[in-house]
């Protein structure tokens, strides 16, 4: 018998291998938000940025051509995050530049949402449960 843990997952990171830390950090700081928590080497080989408490991990690759997002293997997105207001968010991210994907869309299972496209082709998704009765309207 395995007895029940009581320790709590706190935090999780997604990874992304990019080609270069500084030019991907300044993208997500510039233009989606994110703040740098921590960076090592000259110039960074390895990041960690986040957005209210949810992170993202950036690693140097020597070989670019390595790099596959979650789309070109017939994914979605490489991240999903939830937020409080799809909008806003949106808004936000569309005046600074972002690279959407498509615009905020009510889906059949609850949820608004869009996506936007890094420069290193990682497709990040953002959505707001969204009431059935107002899918229907939207």
């Amino acid at each position: 018998m395995v007895p029940n843990s009581q320790a709590d997952i706190l935090r999780c990171a997604p990874y992304f291998p990019v080609a270069d830390v500084s030019t991907t950090g300044a993208y997500y700081r510039d233009v989606l938000g994110f703040q740098c928590e921590y960076s090592a080497g000259e110039p960074p080989d390895f990041a960690l940025y986040s957005r209210n408490g949810f992170a993202l991990m950036f690693r140097r690759v020597q070989e670019p051509a390595s790099i596959y997002p979650n789309e070109k293997q017939g994914g979605t997105w490489d991240v999903f995050f939830w937020v409080n207001d799809v909008e806003s968010l949106h808004t936000e991210l569309t005046h600074k530049g972002a690279g959407i994907v498509y615009p905020p869309i009510v889906q059949p299972y609850g949820m608004k949402e869009f996506a936007i496209r890094d420069p290193n082709g990682y497709v990040l998704g953002f959505g707001q449960d969204w009431p059935a009765a107002s899918a229907a309207g939207v």
